[in-house]
């Protein structure tokens, strides 16, 4: 079984971190002391390493982890609030951030990178279908520009997104706008950014969406994944 420390002082923040890495098969465990942290990174081996940005001097313990040599395969992760620099966290060596507000269904979306970077298979559940489909997000309530992204995977509940260039909006809701494979209407609904990499990924979650778009969603999905079955049966 893949193995996860987690450095964290909040209970709360230990249960929904558990409770998300138990969905992938993964065992975490917990640290709320920084020096027994790197301690135990010194005499195991983890596949992923979480840290929360609450806890005094996450920066500096961050910036440690690449001169740990058990640690140079372990994905790093920190749970980050959206005002942190997210350039300052990724130059430390942080591969995947979490936002907060931490949710069980957050954790999880999160966590599906996460599980992608371990290069293990995702766990058994909804199926996520792969595409490249064009959208445009944007803060709710700003002036700025929208933002061209892909989405690369879709499910009933959220997407994986690549960009090239320009900021996520990581704090509020997100509008995001696109428009299905195959059909004519755009959908637009509301969303919220749960992680992001620093190779360009992120994941979105929807927060609202229309009830004749998520009809529309979920059709196309079950289509796709009809379509997929078939193609595998035959290959």
């Amino acid at each position: 079984m893949l193995r996860s420390l987690l450095l964290s002082r909040e209970d709360a923040t230990v249960r929904v971190i558990a409770r998300g890495f138990k969905d992938f098969e993964v065992e975490l465990e917990s640290c709320p002391d920084p020096e027994e942290f790197v301690r135990l990174l010194h005499r195991a081996r983890f596949d992923a390493i979480v840290i929360d940005d609450e806890v005094e001097n996450a920066h500096t313990i961050v910036g440690q982890l690449s001169t740990i040599p058990s640690c140079s395969k372990a994905v790093r992760i920190v749970l980050a609030e959206p005002k942190i620099a997210m350039h300052s966290l990724f130059k430390t060596g942080t591969q995947v951030m979490l936002y907060k507000p931490l949710s069980t269904e957050r954790v999880r979306q999160g966590l599906r990178a996460v599980r992608n970077l371990m290069a293990r298979e995702r766990r058994r559940g909804p199926q996520r279908i792969s595409a490249m489909v064009p959208a445009r997000i944007s803060p709710r309530h700003s002036r700025i520009a929208a933002i061209q992204v892909l989405l690369a995977d879709l499910s009933d509940t959220g997407a994986a997104i690549r960009y090239e260039k320009g900021d996520l909006p990581v704090t509020g809701t997100i509008n995001l706008e696109f428009a299905l494979p195959g059909t004519p209407d755009r959908i637009h609904c509301l969303a919220e950014l749960v992680w992001q990499d620093y190779q360009g990924s992120g994941g979105l979650r929807f927060s609202d969406m229309p009830n004749f778009a998520r009809q529309q969603l979920s059709e196309w999905l079950k289509e796709n994944q009809s379509l997929s079955r078939h193609a595998h049966a035959g290959s």
